[in-house]
C-alpha cells in the first residue's frame, strides 16, 4: 500500500507534477502542421476577368467567380501511395437550416462572363455599399433554373454562402435574353432585380416580424378570391394575336407569375396554346416588390399599375417600409 506521508513518495510526485507541466509548456510551443487556407481569397492572375475579380475583391471584400470549383490542394498521399486532392467547391443551396437543390448551367462565353462582371464591378457594387448589403461571393452562371419550371431562367439566387447570378433570363413573353442583348432598360431592371435579392435577404433575416405585415395583405387578397402563394394554374387559351392570352398576375395581388411556360400549336392546332403558370413563393413575391420600390417613384409605379387595387397596397406598403428603415428617401 503507497505512504503518500513518505517523504520519497512526495518528492517522487512532485517530480512527476513538475514533468507533466513541462510537457504541457512545450506542447504549447508546437507549431501548426497546416494553414487553413482562404478559398474565398481572389489572387492575382492573367486576363480582363481576373484583372476586374481582384478589384472588386480588394476594394469591396467580395469573391465573384465563374466556376462553382474554387481550387484544389495536395494533402500527402494515401496507402497505395496515390496522391491525396482536396476540391474545395461552393456549397450552392446550402442555408443555415437546410439545403435545397438549385438548378444552374455554367457560362462558357467569356463575352458574356465579362459583361456581367463589369456590372457587377460598376454598378452593383456601389448600389450594395449604399445600402450596407455586400455579400460574400457572387457566382456568375449562364442561368438559374426556376425550382417550379424548368423552362424559366431566374435572374438569381441567393443561399447562405453565395449568390447565383444569371446572365440568360426569361422575359415576361416567355423568350429567353441574355445580358448582352440587353437594353439600357433591360440592363437596369436586371440590376436593379439582383440588389433587390440582397437587400430583401437583409430585410427578411433583420426585420422578420414586420416583414409579416407583407404577407398579411396577400393572404387577405386570397380571401377575397385572390391567389395563393406557389399556387400553380394552367389551362388552354386562343393564340395571343386572336385570343384572350394569359391571365395577368397583377389582379391577384402579383407583379408578376413566378413561372411561365407556353407551348404553342397545342395539339398541331396553330390556333391554341397551352399555358402553365405558377404565383411566387412568399421569398419571390417579396423581392419583385422591393425592387420595383428600389427602381420605380411612386408616380411611375401608378401609372402603370394603378388600375390594380391589391398590387397598389402592396407597392405602398414597401415604399413606407424601405423610407422607414432608410434604404430610400
Amino acid at each position: 500500500m503507497l505512504n503518500f506521508n513518505d517523504k520519497k513518495m512526495k518528492k517522487i510526485i512532485y517530480l512527476f507534477i513538475i514533468f507533466i507541466l513541462g510537457a504541457c509548456a512545450q506542447e504549447d510551443e508546437l507549431t501548426p502542421t497546416g494553414v487553413v487556407k482562404d478559398w474565398f481569397a481572389i489572387q492575382p492572375g492573367e486576363g480582363e476577368w481576373n484583372e476586374i475579380a481582384c478589384d472588386i475583391y480588394t476594394n469591396y471584400g467580395c469573391s465573384v467567380f465563374k466556376n462553382d470549383t474554387l481550387g484544389k490542394e495536395f494533402r500527402g498521399f494515401d496507402n497505395a501511395g496515390d496522391s491525396i486532392i482536396y476540391y474545395e467547391t461552393l456549397k450552392i443551396g446550402y442555408s443555415i437550416e437546410s439545403f435545397s437543390k438549385v438548378n444552374f448551367t455554367l457560362c462558357k462565353d467569356e463575352e458574356k462572363l465579362i459583361q456581367g462582371i463589369k456590372i457587377v464591378r460598376d454598378l452593383l457594387m456601389p448600389q450594395l455599399e449604399k445600402f450596407g448589403t455586400i455579400t460574400r461571393s457572387y457566382l456568375l452562371v449562364d442561368t438559374v433554373i426556376s425550382a417550379s419550371d424548368t423552362t424559366v431562367c431566374e435572374y438569381g439566387k441567393r443561399d447562405f454562402e453565395t449568390t447565383l447570378l444569371g446572365l440568360t433570363v426569361s422575359m415576361t413573353d416567355g423568350t429567353r435574353k441574355n445580358i448582352t442583348e440587353f437594353t439600357q432598360e433591360e440592363r437596369e431592371n436586371w440590376l436593379g432585380k439582383i440588389v433587390a435579392i440582397e437587400v430583401a435577404n437583409r430585410i427578411q433575416l433583420k426585420y422578420s416580424e414586420l416583414v409579416k405585415e407583407f404577407y398579411t395583405i396577400q393572404k387577405e387578397i386570397v380571401e377575397n378570391e385572390g391567389n395563393k402563394y406557389a399556387h400553380g394554374v394552367k389551362g388552354t387559351t386562343e393564340d395571343f394575336g386572336g385570343g384572350k392570352g394569359i391571365p395577368d398576375s397583377r389582379p391577384l395581388g402579383f407583379l408578376e407569375w413566378s413561372s411561365l411556360t407556353i407551348t404553342y400549336n397545342y395539339f398541331n392546332n396553330p390556333k391554341w396554346t397551352k399555358y402553365e403558370y405558377y404565383s411566387p413563393t412568399e421569398e419571390k413575391d417579396f423581392e419583385t416588390f422591393v425592387a420595383a420600390a428600389l427602381l420605380k417613384t411612386p408616380e411611375e409605379f401608378e401609372s402603370e399599375n394603378g388600375e390594380y387595387p391589391y398590387v397598389m397596397e402592396k407597392f405602398s406598403w414597401m415604399k413606407n417600409f424601405l423610407q422607414e428603415q432608410g434604404y430610400i428617401q
